[in-house]
């Protein structure tokens, strides 16, 4: 297997965290409702183990790929652009959604662009305390004047999204079968339980606008969808997320957690074949370290964040 990455996509664990504190509070902001029966307190039991995970994303209604009654829920698009002549950026777009039983959910939604030519990076986000669901097919949201849609289709959607001098516009659709984690697109942990599946290559065709000049782009992005009556502030204190395009047609994704101390307690992930065979990974039955090789310091914030690494996984006989 070639070890050459399509991307490498990072989610920072306290920049998430800050996110979900601005939901918790846009609670304050709305008028409460009649409660749901929604677990309460700081950890949530976990939920049972289904008897059978039956996913829905095929047309027609209703679908996973849409909203669900949960504590936490997110769609989370990431991804590389070119232009005709190449000129490449990268992407991210994600909405995040919380409910807690007692008033209507609150939703932020942030979006990045990197400009790999100049060495930019643009970000902005959008808070709402509604989830305001337009009347088409799929499901269509506002978080104030973006625009993002679940397309009437398995693995398609959409966005429209701004910020201070540039805009992005996408259309996404999903090229593989869909990636269930943990074999059956459920995680059971001691924080409550989360459905997790991906669309790992999406096909993106759209503009995207930066300063004024407009570029026709397309490119490939990775999709995921969670939710669940889980928490994830304090516990575990940090991860590490890793979505890889393998130029060989297949796809890879790893998460590492650390413990309050800085130790790693878990490391799982998903690997789908270029045929499109899905493989459950974890640590120790499949053989996987994941090492940084260096560090960065932000020069803003003085955060010190990893910055490359080394990533074995015995089973598959991959060192990347």
């Amino acid at each position: 297997m070639k070890d050459k990455l399509f991307f490498a996509d990072l989610l920072n664990y306290h920049k998430f965290t800050v996110l979900i504190a601005l939901l918790v509070l846009l609670s304050g902001c709305v008028k409460s409702v009649d409660p749901r029966p929604i677990p309460s307190g700081v950890i949530p039991d976990p939920s049972p183990t289904p008897d059978n995970l039956d996913f829905r994303f095929l047309e027609g209604e209703p679908n996973d790929e849409q909203d669900h009654d949960s504590r936490l829920e997110w769609w989370y698009h990431s991804g590389h652009l070119k232009t005709a002549d190449e000129r490449e950026f990268g992407f991210h777009f994600v909405v995040f959604k919380s409910d807690d039983g007692l008033s209507e959910p609150k939703l932020l939604a942030q979006l990045a662009i990197t400009d790999v030519e100049t060495g930019k990076h643009y970000e902005t986000s959008r808070a709402v305390a509604s989830l305001d669901k337009l009347d088409t097919p799929g499901m269509s949201i506002k978080i104030a004047d973006w625009d993002y849609s679940v397309l009437p289709v398995a693995g398609g959607h959409a966005f429209s999204a701004n910020g201070d001098n540039f805009h992005l516009t996408l259309d996404l659709q999903a090229t593989t079968p869909v990636m269930l984690h943990n074999e059956i697109g459920w995680l059971p942990t001691e924080i409550g339980s989360t459905y997790y599946y991906s669309w790992p290559r999406q096909v993106a065709v759209g503009e995207l606008n930066l300063h004024g000049e407009n570029f026709q782009v397309s490119g490939l992005g990775w999709f995921d969808h969670q939710w669940g009556d889980f928490f994830v502030l304090g516990k575990p204190s940090g991860w590490q997320w890793i979505a890889l395009h393998l130029d060989d047609g297949g796809s890879l994704m790893v998460t590492e957690l650390r413990g309050i101390d800085g130790e790693i307690e878990d490391i799982y992930g998903t690997y789908m074949s270029p045929d499109g065979e899905v493989k459950a990974l974890y640590r120790d039955i499949d053989g996987i370290s994941f090492e940084k090789t260096g560090e960065w310091t932000s020069p803003n914030t003085s955060g010190t964040y990893p910055s490359g690494w080394v990533l074995d996984i015995k089973s598959l006989d991959m060192n990347l």
